[in-house]
């Protein structure tokens, strides 16, 4: 038996390069170099067939794991593993760890393991998923027993603030020679003299082989639940894969699993197939959550699927406090975390999958939900209020919503102001894509009423003072006065084409049809008040892709319809055949492309094109960062920029509108909560009016109907 001491006790570097053998098992330790890359320390073990390599700079993550040929993890768009020195954890979206996230095993915690959590004041407390993975380890060694043919790691990493908290991860994690496994177990230990609370969530990720059209999640599951509006309609095929779709939004379940007499919860991915699984064991005493994170966009976007057993649900960490789902340690206690992961393959495979069926089949079936549970989603759980009455344009609105026509629970919204507003005072009507809210704000700033929302990029108020708007990708929705729905139309079924459909257009006409805009299928319907489709329009799309085809849309004065592509970076008008007549490429104005959605992104990426009085066309240029007013001729005739009013950052700008005024009002999304989310300029650029609420709202508000002023 020997034992290799890479880091000691203190941090310090007990070896930097190393290559140790022993029988059928090896140790490797080195620094890899170039990029974002620079200066990660990576070991890799082992044991047999079997290679895992562990990140010590991150939290000891699980890099990737190679079972003979076939490796077990996923290509992410984020080509690591990254140094935590380019990972912006502060980031005021909260998102700044998906920055650094591409590992097989990504541990999520110690303090937060979820949605990003922000105060009231906008600052952001928690980060996505919090910061252990982004933690380096300050102990580590490495013991090979050639005779057992075992090789065990054993390390210890911290998550300490001074006057906040003091937690400490110890992990053994455990490779053999004839089995193509690993195992682990995590002990934190509240090292303070004070109680403290956290919570703990694996992010284990597989992409193919493992994953692709026809893989299968196989677990004993007693309850389930889509995470939000948006997963609702996978809810039928929660445990089933399909081929990579370029553009389709991720979708997330939350379950309880149920274990074997042994306390041990199993999930088994099957792959296409059925010749090899994976399978993912945990102790569902500590483990108690479970999370299913489905990815299945474009392969280059990272086509990737989520096991995720946890503590508590990834909703923000104040949302599960509040729901008692946070790990309590007193001084110097310990609660322990027991995980596994295995390849299985050709014979192996059909025994796994029978034995955890045969024990689903011993129980009670499954309660599946078809909406979000109260409780479990954050997004379920914020609903209306008060009897309010919108000024102007805005129509009377009751209270007394009924919750269960969205599938969340009625909740109180407190008197207290949560918006803040320059310029004469209005009333706002806005949703948020990030925390699914949809929600009323009075001029003085308070919450009127709020209820949980699916995605939304279209928003509109209608002349009988209902709201015609989204929830989710397929679904548009009429509300009444009560926000009761009086009419909906569903456009999943799409045209047959196997491409998937989106919606992120749709407007009421003036004979009280409904135009509905499908990205995929790629054209515009007009829709009846009972759902028949009276007419098609096929469109141009040059770079097709389900998520991105088009933005919003209206059907002008003239009869004809006026597009923004957002993936093609165009404005696009048609006649009534579907013939583009007016075609305004957005201009890049010699500017590199960066990807991204907020201030440092920039692109043609529009989202909105308005036809005015004049002729003229008003453009959100999305990651354009600014506002464009384009003659007939496409000569650009008025521009608002990134940095043109003072204080401000515009960054993803969405939709724009030209009041009576001659003012222009304009959403700036994904901006950041140092910036408002609503603005309104004079045509001197000249601000006159902005709107900021990022206690009610995220970073991703799209949306908006605003009132004249009171």
């Amino acid at each position: 038996m020997e034992m290799l001491t890479i880091l000691d006790g203190a941090g310090g570097v007990a070896t930097d390069d190393l290559t140790h053998r022993s029988g059928a098992l090896a140790v490797i330790v080195r620094r890899l170099r170039g990029g974002v890359r620079e200066g990660v320390r990576v070991v890799e073990l082992v044991a047999g067939t079997t290679r895992v390599l562990i990140l010590p700079d991150r939290g000891l993550g699980i890099w990737k794991m190679f079972c003979g040929e076939v490796e077990l993890g996923w290509q992410s768009p984020v080509r690591g593993p990254v140094h935590p020195r380019f990972v912006p954890l502060a980031e005021p979206s909260g998102l700044g760890w998906l920055d650094g996230f591409d590992e097989l095993v990504a541990r999520c915690g110690l303090v937060s393991n979820g949605a990003p959590d922000f105060a009231p004041s906008g600052r952001l407390q928690h980060g996505l998923h919090g910061q252990i993975a982004n933690l380096p380890a300050h102990e580590l060694s490495v013991l090979l027993d050639s005779d057992a043919g075992t090789i065990q790691l054993r390390g210890a990493v911290d998550e300490t603030r001074f006057l906040c908290h003091n937690l400490r991860m110890s992990t053994t994690l455990t490779l053999r020679a004839d089995r193509p496994a690993v195992e682990w177990s995590d002990s934190v230990e509240n090292l303070s003299d004070r109680p403290a609370t956290l919570q703990m969530l694996y992010h284990i990720n597989f992409g193919p082989p493992l994953l692709g059209a026809g893989a299968e999640l196989v677990a004993d599951v007693a309850e389930l639940a889509p995470r939000d509006a948006g997963a609702e309609a996978d809810v039928p095929s929660w445990n089933r894969y399909i081929a990579p779709q370029p553009g389709r939004a991720e979708q997330v379940h939350y379950a309880h699993v149920r274990p074997a007499a042994q306390g041990v919860a199993t999930a088994l991915l099957v792959a296409p197939e059925g010749q090899q699984a994976v399978r993912v064991t945990w102790g569902s005493a500590t483990l108690p959550c479970f999370a299913l994170w489905k990815n299945q966009g474009g392969m280059a976007d990272g086509y990737v699927t989520g096991i995720e057993p946890g503590t508590n649900f990834p909703n923000p960490r104040s949302f599960e406090a509040a729901q008692g789902r946070v790990v309590e340690l007193q001084p110097h206690a310990k609660v322990q975390f027991d995980l596994g992961i295995e390849h299985l393959q050709g014979a192996s495979v059909a025994p796994a999958r029978a034995a955890l069926q045969a024990l689903a089949g011993e129980r009670e079936p499954a309660r599946i939900h078809a909406t979000p549970r109260p409780g479990w989603s954050a997004v379920a759980s914020a609903i209306a209020h008060v009897m309010v009455v919108l000024a102007g344009g805005l129509a009377a609105w009751q209270a007394g919503v009924d919750g269960r026509a969205w599938g969340a629970e009625v909740e109180s919204v407190a008197p207290v102001a949560t918006a803040v507003q320059t310029g004469p005072r209005r009333r706002v009507i806005a949703a948020d894509d990030s925390r699914r809210t949809l929600a009323s704000i009075a001029p003085d700033g308070r919450v009127e009423w709020r209820q949980a929302n699916g995605a939304i990029h279209d928003l509109h108020l209608l002349p009988n003072g209902h709201l015609l708007l989204q929830n989710g990708w397929t679904r548009i929705v009429e509300l009444d006065e009560k926000r009761q729905p009086v009419w909906e139309y569903d456009a999943k079924g799409g045209d047959n084409s196997g491409r998937g459909v989106e919606v992120h257009a749709f407007q009421r006409l003036d004979d009280g049809a409904t135009m509905i805009v499908e990205s995929g299928p790629a054209r515009i319907l007009e829709v009846n008040a009972d759902g028949t489709v009276r007419k098609t329009v096929p469109l141009k799309v040059e770079h097709p892709a389900v998520h991105s085809d088009t933005r919003n849309a209206s059907k002008t004065a003239a009869g004809t319809y006026l597009v923004a592509h957002e993936r093609d970076g165009a404005v696009r008008e048609y006649d009534a055949t579907g013939t583009v007549i007016w075609e305004y490429p957005v201009p890049l104005f010699g500017r590199e492309r960066r990807e991204g959605h907020g201030p440092e992104a920039f692109g043609n990426q529009l989202y909105s094109a308005v036809r005015l009085p004049s002729g003229n066309t008003l453009i959100g240029t999305g990651n354009g960062h600014g506002v464009l007013e384009v003659t007939p001729q496409k000569e650009i005739v008025w521009r608002l920029d990134q940095h043109d009013l003072p204080g401000i950052t515009l960054a993803w700008v969405t939709q724009v509108r030209r009041l009576p005024s001659g003012n222009t009002l304009l959403i700036n999304c994904h901006a950041g909560p140092d910036n408002p989310q609503i603005i309104e300029v004079d045509p001197a650029k000249k601000v006159v009016w902005t709107f900021k609420d990022f206690t009610t709202f995220g970073n991703a508000l799209p949306v908006a109907v605003v009132a004249e002023p009171e």
